[in-house]
C-alpha cells in the first residue's frame, strides 16, 4: 500500500527545505553523541516533518527502534529502513523524474549555513558517486555514506 499526503504549493515548498535537511540527516555516524541533532534541526521541523514520517514508516513498515538505531551508529540492514529512507526523499520531493535523488535543494539550503557549505559539497559529491542499487539501496548507501562524511550535517527523521 502506497501512502500519499497531499499538500497544497507553500506547504511542499516548505517541506521540500525539511527534506533537503532530512536528507543531511538522515543518519549520525557514531560518533555523535545518542540523541543529538543538528542544531539547525529545531523543534518545530521536527513537528512538521512529523506527518511525512508517519506516512513513510506506514508504508514501509520500518520500526521507531531501528530509525532511533540508525541516530546512534547502529546501520541495520533491513530492507524496511532503506526504503524507509527513500519514501523520505519521494515524500520531501528531493527525487527527480528519473527517480533519481535531486540535490539542488539541499545544496541551496547549506549554502545559507556558511559553516557547512565545503563539508556537505564535498560529502554529497563523495557519496553521489558511489551509491547504486534499487531506490531503496541507493538511498541507504548515500545516507550511510552521507553520515560517515558530515557527521555534523547528519540527522534521521
Amino acid at each position: 500500500m502506497r501512502v500519499e499526503i497531499k499538500l497544497n504549493k507553500h506547504i511542499r515548498s516548505t517541506m521540500r527545505i525539511f527534506g533537503v535537511v532530512a536528507v543531511a540527516c538522515i543518519l549520525q555516524a557514531s560518533i555523535v553523541h545518542c540523541g543529538t541533532r543538528p542544531s539547525f534541526v529545531s523543534d518545530d521541523m521536527i513537528a512538521m516533518a512529523a506527518s511525512v514520517v508517519n506516512a513513510c514508516q506506514t508504508e514501509t513498515g520500518v520500526s521507531t527502534a531501528d530509525i532511533e538505531a540508525v541516530r546512534n551508529g547502529q546501520w541495520s540492514e533491513e530492507r524496511s529502513l532503506k526504503c524507509y529512507m527513500y519514501c523520505l526523499w519521494e515524500q520531501f520531493g528531493l527525487v527527480d523524474d528519473k527517480r533519481e535523488l535531486s540535490l539542488n535543494g539541499m545544496l541551496t539550503f547549506f549554502q545559507r549555513i556558511p559553516a557547512f557549505r565545503a563539508e556537505v559539497l564535498k560529502a554529497v559529491n563523495t557519496c553521489k558517486r558511489i551509491a547504486n542499487g534499487d531506490n531503496c539501496e541507493y538511498a541507504y548507501t548515500f545516507n550511510k555514506c552521507y553520515a560517515e562524511q558530515s557527521p555534523r550535517t547528519y540527522y534521521l527523521f
